[in-house]
This record gives structure tokens, C-alpha cells and sequence, in this order.
């Protein structure tokens, strides 16, 4: 288990902490067995809403399977116009274009060596590990600072515990 951080303590013996450290252990204990049985009651729930949504799901796609249908054998009467407007709502036909990639990795390559960089997104983040070796100055420069500090921290060991 990572170590944990805390601002302070209160005990006058190595003692109070080493049984503090028990409970904590205890705490997790709890904590975990709480959040499995959150855990399973969220999945018991999702899985109600599921089967109770799925009939109408089922439903909704069929009345659009059939809308589509209709829309397609009536055809004609979209010539003049795109949308047909009806008391609950509009139907209608959209030219849609769309790029099609059989290999993402190959058309990435591609786009590289054509130099067509503008078609690629590229995520720009801070990397706080390569900064770390900058000097003061640079670090001032670009509105950063380093900042040491002794921070006290604990490990419980869940071993012992279960031990116990």
C-alpha cells in the first residue's frame, strides 16, 4: 500500500501510534467491505434498469426501423424538401459525409510522411518529472517553482492485521 500523508499528530507514545495504525488498518477493513457491498448493490441496480429498459429499447428501434422504412418507400415526397414537419416531430434525409480508415496506425504514418500534420491531434500536457531538472531560472522563467518539503507519511501493514 502506497504511504499515506498527514498534517499532525496527537500521541505521547510509540504505542498510541502503533495502535492507531491498527485501526486505520481496521477502517480500510471496513471501508473496503462497505464499498464491495456499494459496489454490489450498484450492480444489481444496473442490472434491473437494464432488463426493464430493454423491452423498450427494443420497441424504440423497431418504431425507427419502420419510420425509415416508410420515409424510404415515400421518397418522393422528399424531392422538393428535406424535412417533412409533423405534429410530434420532423423526418427527413441529410447528405452525410464521412472519412472512412481501414488501419488507423497506417493512415497516421502516412499523414507523417506527407506532412499532412495539420490532419493529426496531438495532446499537449506538462511533464512535471522532465521539469523537476530544470534550473530556478527556467523554472521562474516559464511561471513554475520547485517545491521540497519533509512530509510525514505511514504504511499500515494488513498482514499483521489479519494476524491479529
Amino acid at each position: 500500500m502506497a504511504r499515506k500523508r498527514i498534517a499532525g499528530t496527537q500521541f505521547s507514545s510509540w504505542d498510541e501510534v502503533d495502535g492507531a495504525l491498527r485501526d486505520i488498518a481496521e477502517i480500510d477493513r471496513q471501508l473496503g467491505m462497505l464499498q464491495a457491498a456499494h459496489d454490489e448493490a450498484v450492480d444489481k441496480l444496473k442490472e434491473a434498469a437494464k432488463e426493464e429498459a430493454e423491452p423498450l429499447l427494443q420497441r424504440r428501434a423497431s418504431l425507427e426501423a419502420a419510420m425509415k422504412d416508410y420515409c424510404q418507400a415515400n421518397r418522393q415526397e422528399f424531392l422538393t424538401t428535406k424535412t417533412k414537419v409533423l405534429s410530434f416531430g420532423n423526418v427527413g434525409f441529410r447528405l452525410s459525409t464521412k472519412v472512412v480508415v481501414k488501419n488507423a496506425g497506417d493512415t497516421l504514418q502516412l499523414l507523417k510522411s506527407l506532412g499532412l500534420l495539420g490532419c493529426i491531434r496531438i495532446k499537449e500536457e506538462l511533464d512535471k518529472e522532465a521539469m523537476r531538472n530544470l534550473n530556478q531560472e527556467t523554472l521562474a522563467n516559464v511561471g513554475a517553482a520547485l517545491k521540497t518539503e519533509n512530509a510525514f507519511g505511514y504504511e499500515v501493514k494488513r498482514d499483521e492485521l489479519a494476524e491479529a
